[in-house]
């Protein structure tokens, strides 16, 4: 149905991306006609693409992100599910989660409902596309975008041009959305178009991808999610997801610029190293599935468009092109969904200035995330920045402290977990009372500790009389 502020006859999406898809499926409530340009040519199935070569490698779903997208997709879930994706319904007892070396103690029910889904990447893509491109104003259109068409008179986007320097190739549109992931070329437009270029957050965190597929027999393990995270001490981390296809997707990483295994047998090694011996073994047991696959991620970058003074009308910046989040956190596509959210209230507003509204909202809900992932790069994985506030290191030393009393904490495991996946609220900021629980905790370790000392201390330094 279509929704009452309209905000235009046409819109126009650069980008078949999963965050382009999700921008089209907001836009089709507000325009009469969407078209999705691109570039590359994409499968009618779910397969692995060239043009999104982290495809190939471990991808969480987060609980938030699975009910955002389902409330873009009705029935998105259902379907994936009779597709084989597997869904863990309030089982902690399916996911192995060590974090910054603890191992998180959960049992196996949560107090509160926990559901979780575990599509690939080709997957869930794959499954959105179909929907997007079904909706009956929504058009793909496969061809290259070369630039917007840009009225410096009206400060204002009026469409693209299809081939550069050619007019008669161009499309008009009311609203322009940016989709081209991390390399975007908006903040090179913007420069010659006189607003400059929005500043950057970034932070080097040096990521090294080395990914292989593993077919381990069914009912060897009741696991179906496995995540051994890196820490300081070991820049080496590695997981393990069951995919639809019946698979395992083994992918092992290093931080701060460390080259993670080079093929299985390495792989083996450093699952014997990270997880428990039933999960290694398991791992030793399967038959691999096609070649290893590589990928780096040097930078995470925000461009902080939300700073900028000036900025034209009739575009905006979408998904990866706004800000790309260091992976092995997994919470990529679920900060996507929300960016969708926060496009959608915008245009459900129907404020005239689209670009400024979204941009402001995605500052909101990027900070926390943004911030509590570059905590833990720099003060637990290695990685490095220009600006690092001096709060970070010190916030990074509690949550290690936060993590050890999660070991055994199953409440405090079940705090993390439901943050972790964005769900109760985007700030890893424990309550007075989840951070009382902590205390407690870890000084009764540390008394404990001391009872222990002091009873194996030596006969000689008792004295008598």
């Amino acid at each position: 149905m279509r929704n009452n502020h309209t905000m235009g006859q046409h819109a126009i999406v650069i980008g078949a991306s999963l965050a382009g898809l999700c921008a089209a499926r907001v836009l089709s409530d507000h325009f009469d006609r969407v078209t999705v340009y691109e570039r590359d040519e994409l499968p009618d199935g779910p397969a692995n693409r060239t043009a999104v070569p982290q495809g190939r490698h471990v991808h969480l779903l987060m609980a938030r992100g699975a009910a955002e997208f389902e409330g873009l997709f009705p029935g998105l879930l259902d379907d994936m599910v009779a597709a084989g994706v597997p869904k863990l319904a309030n089982r902690p007892d399916c996911i192995h989660f060590g974090a910054a070396g603890h191992v998180l103690g959960t049992k196996t029910t949560l107090k509160r409902e926990f559901t979780a889904y575990v599509p690939s990447r080709p997957h869930l893509e794959w499954q959105i596309r179909k929907r997007a491109l079904t909706i009956p104003n929504v058009e793909l259109v496969r061809t290259s975008v070369a630039e917007p068409v840009f009225d410096a008179a009206r400060e204002r986007v009026t469409g693209v041009l299809l081939e550069a320097g050619d007019p008669s190739s161009a499309v008009d549109a009311d609203l322009v959305v940016d989709a081209t992931g991390r390399g975007t070329r908006l903040p090179v437009w913007l420069e010659q178009w006189g607003y400059g270029r929005p500043t950057e957050d970034t932070v080097d965190v040096g990521i090294d991808y080395a990914t292989h597929q593993v077919h381990i027999p069914e009912g060897i393990i009741k696991e179906k999610v496995v995540v051994a995270g890196a820490s300081h001490d070991h820049p080496v981390g590695l997981g393990m997801l069951l995919y639809e296809d019946g698979n395992w997707s083994v992918t092992t990483f290093g931080t701060g610029k460390v080259t993670p295994p080079q093929n299985l047998d390495e792989i083996h090694r450093l699952a014997d190293e990270l997880l428990p011996e039933h999960l290694s073994a398991a791992l030793r047991s399967g038959t691999p599935v096609g070649e290893m696959a590589f990928h780096k991620y040097p930078t995470s970058r925000w461009r902080r468009y939300d700073q900028m003074t000036r900025f034209p009308s009739g575009i905006i910046p979408f998904g990866d092109a706004v800000v790309s989040f260091n992976p092995t956190y997994g919470q990529g596509m679920t900060m996507t969904s929300i960016q969708a959210g926060n496009l959608r209230a915008v245009l459900e507003s129907g404020h005239s200035d689209i670009a400024g509204q979204l941009s402001r909202a995605t500052k909101k809900t990027t900070w926390p995330v943004w911030t509590m992932n570059a905590v833990g790069d720099l003060a637990l994985h290695n990685a490095t920045a220009d600006k690092v506030p001096w709060w970070y290191v010190k916030v990074g030393n509690l949550f290690d402290q936060f993590l050890g009393a999660a070991e055994t904490e199953a409440d405090l495991a079940e705090w993390f977990l439901r943050r972790f996946s964005l769900l109760d609220s985007l700030y890893m900021v424990p309550d007075a009372r989840t951070l009382g629980r902590t205390i407690k905790h870890n000084m009764g370790l540390l008394i404990a500790e001391k009872r222990r000392a002091r009873r194996s201390a030596p006969d000689r330094e008792r004295v008598s009389l």
